[in-house]
């Protein structure tokens, strides 16, 4: 059977995935486990509140997930603060956190930096830090986390079907998922079983996995049902991370180094640096306007790159109504180039996009679209 070359979209799953050595990176000493990162930190407004006895207030960067900020909204009220990931730090003038409330520091697209954080969190006592490690879950800083508060959704870089982590880097009471678990983690891992099937060249049509991937999605967004499954738990610890860590990085590395080899106005990486101790959740390109990036996009899912846009903004109504951000949204996407990928597949990733900003007819159509 001819192996089919696809890169991005869901992850799939192979037992290749868990190591050999036993557990491959140590966890938080103590931590609970969530099927999201939502449900992670809906699960902590209900204790926090009940000792409150008022609605929280939850402070959130300008660039984020808007589908996130929504289903947080149904229990937090959600405030805004400058923090782009082109900028090294937040614009704390903009962060208006008082005694009670919750403030999110969220290590954008892993690139991001401890020490302003933690030296904001000495001179607000009162304030309840919670760091949010998505896109770099097991960076020294999200380990040695000394914040009342850290979360992960490890789902986001592992190849499982669900799953987040909380812990507290001050051993606080840390909320607990309820009994109910939800069937989207079972049909996501059948998707991502089928689509290994079908990326090894098996009679498996692509719209019977992606239909399990689009109702999996719909069953784990129920934010009632914060369970983690059974799979995920339990594989959690036996995956191969620093494995992962380790290519992800180099990965990377090598995207950046190409990219910036021929300077092209059109686009650039958002980043070539990146904090001691951390690794970028992907290659995060910008380019220069909304019409280059979508037809960019458009591009190279014809080449069987599906890359995303993290993230869209506003999204159905919800946005943090920064400028900056917003403008920022409009034009990046994100390359998948994380450990599933060798180098030779970011070569090839690299050159279909100058390919396409070579095409005298595909600048044709930008520039006339664009004027």
């Amino acid at each position: 059977m001819k192996q089919l070359w696809e890169v991005g979209s869901e992850f799939d799953w192979s037992n290749d995935f868990i190591s050999s050595v036993g557990q491959t990176v140590d966890l938080p000493s103590h931590y609970e486990l969530f099927s999201t990162g939502c449900t992670s930190l809906l699960g902590l407004e209900r204790i926090l509140c009940k000792k409150s006895n008022q609605r929280l207030r939850l402070h959130l960067p300008s660039f984020f997930c808007m589908e996130a900020a929504q289903k947080l909204s149904k229990a937090f009220d959600i405030r805004w603060y400058r923090d782009l990931p082109k900028h090294k730090y937040p614009d704390f003038n903009s962060l208006d956190a008082a005694c009670g409330d919750l403030v999110l520091a969220v290590n954008l697209f892993g690139i991001k930096s401890r020490e302003v954080w933690q030296d904001w969190q000495n001179k607000h006592d009162g304030v309840i830090l919670i760091e949010d490690h998505t896109h770099d879950p097991f960076s020294d800083w999200a380990l040695h986390s000394q914040s009342d508060y850290a979360m992960a959704s490890v789902r986001k870089t592992l190849p499982i079907p669900d799953g987040a982590m909380i812990w507290s880097g001050k051993n606080l009471e840390l909320p607990k998922a309820l009994e109910s678990e939800s069937d989207g983690a079972y049909k996501r891992l059948s998707a991502m079983l089928l689509k290994r099937a079908y990326l090894k060249g098996g009679n498996v049509a692509k719209d019977t996995y992606r239909q399990l991937e689009l109702e999996s999605q719909d069953s784990l967004s129920d934010i009632n049902c914060d369970r983690i499954s059974a799979f995920s738990a339990n594989v959690l610890s036996s995956l191969d991370i620093k494995g992962f860590r380790k290519r992800r990085e180099a990965n990377v590395r090598h995207f950046i180094n190409l990219s910036l080899a021929e300077v092209n106005r059109d686009w650039q990486p958002l980043f070539s640096s990146w904090s001691h101790g951390t690794v970028p959740f992907n290659s995060i390109i910008v380019c220069r306007n909304q019409q280059i990036r979508d037809s960019l996009r458009k591009y190279l899912i014809g080449k069987n790159i599906f890359p995303a846009i993290h993230w869209l903004q506003p999204n159905n109504g919800m946005t943090s109504n920064d400028v900056e951000a917003i403008d920022l949204s409009t034009r990046i996407l994100t390359i998948a180039t994380d450990q599933r990928y060798s180098l030779d597949d970011v070569n090839r990733v690299v050159a279909i996009i100058q390919e396409f900003f070579s095409l005298s007819n595909v600048k044709s159509h930008i520039y006339a679209n664009y004027r």
